[in-house]
């Protein structure tokens, strides 16, 4: 944006241009005589009418408008924005046993539609830093918490199914994401639990994670995702993939349990992957980071450049007063 600090030497304009005006229009012009015979065409000029009288004095209100235009500082300004006050940590711990390979979150299984509705909640976050846990019999952290969200989706991308798990470790799961969070300085620790089982296998059980989360002051939102019907579950055979019917029991007492001794509302449960975003939506708006947002100018000042080039004309001025013998007014 275009401002002028001082705008009011344009009001000089209205004092110089009648005087100006009076220049080209009703005072006499001297004739034009060749210093440089050379340049023949201008032999041809007859008279002090020629318009050639009037370069000197066009210059001269040129740079006159710009020496004005230089004194009232003219300058571009460049809004910033400064945004202080800390974000949210929060770790998004993702089941990837076996069960979620089951098609009934159409159309993909419900592993790949966890990723990308948690990638959908990347997307909102802003100033947070946001990790990754995925577990099955055992956990692993595939991203410590982290402002770089690209790199982030990238490994969450890359995420796959543990086939060879013979269990699901909630309780490992979660007491991972509690020890990549509990020496965290931020205001809000917030860990988001997916998982469509129910836990059957690791060394510290669920209950005990959330009491662990508790302490540190984590909040755990848990989330279960699956169908309560019979779903399709794929497998491998000689002839390519087949599916079987079976039933996956998602173990929500627990996961109200675990909601309960850490401070959050219900375990919520997703049917289908609109109802997957539409609950983490719901996350995402309760946990907003407090941000104080400044706005501030950063300014880039042009007087110099108009003062350039009337330097330029003046030069250009005095060049042809000095080649046609013009009088100086």
């Amino acid at each position: 944006m275009l401002e002028f600090v001082q705008p009011q030497w344009f009001w000089c304009m209205f004092i110089l241009l009648p005087y100006l005006i009076y220049e080209i229009i009703f005072k006499d012009k001297k004739r034009l005589t060749i210093k440089h015979s050379r340049v023949d065409d201008l032999r041809k000029i007859k008279g002090s009418n020629s318009w050639l009288r009037f370069i000197p004095l066009l210059l001269r209100i040129i740079i006159i408008v710009l020496l004005i235009t230089a004194l009232s500082r003219p300058r571009l300004a460049h809004q910033k924005q400064s945004v202080k006050g800390k974000g949210i940590d929060i770790m998004l711990v993702i089941d990837v046993s076996g069960s979620m390979m089951a098609i009934d979150f159409q159309p993909v299984n419900r592993l790949e539609a966890a990723k990308k509705v948690g990638k959908e909640f990347i997307d909102n976050r802003h100033n947070d830093r946001i990790g990754l846990v995925v577990f099955a019999e055992n956990a692993f952290t595939q991203c410590p918490l982290t402002l770089d969200y690209n790199i982030l989706m990238s490994i969450m991308g890359q995420v796959v199914i543990n086939k060879e798990a013979n269990g699901t470790a909630i309780g490992m799961g979660l007491a991972t994401a509690v020890a990549r969070m509990k020496d965290s300085e931020s205001k809000s620790k917030v860990i988001i639990l997916i998982t469509d089982g129910r836990n059957n296998t690791g060394e510290i059980d669920p209950i005990t994670a959330a009491q662990l989360a508790k302490t540190y002051e984590i909040k755990v939102y848990t989330v279960g995702v699956g169908s309560k019907e019979m779903v399709d579950l794929p497998y491998q055979t000689p002839y390519g993939v087949r599916y079987r019917k079976q039933r996956v029991e998602i173990d929500m007492e627990t996961l109200n349990e675990i909601a309960s001794i850490t401070g959050t509302e219900n375990a919520k449960r997703a049917h289908n992957t609109d109802e997957l975003k539409t609950i983490m939506d719901y996350i995402d708006n309760l946990e907003k980071t407090e941000l104080k947002i400044e706005n501030y100018f950063q300014y880039q000042e042009l007087f110099w450049i108009y003062l350039l080039i009337a330097l330029f004309v003046l030069v250009l001025e005095i060049s042809i007063r000095f080649i046609f013998n013009y009088e100086l007014p």
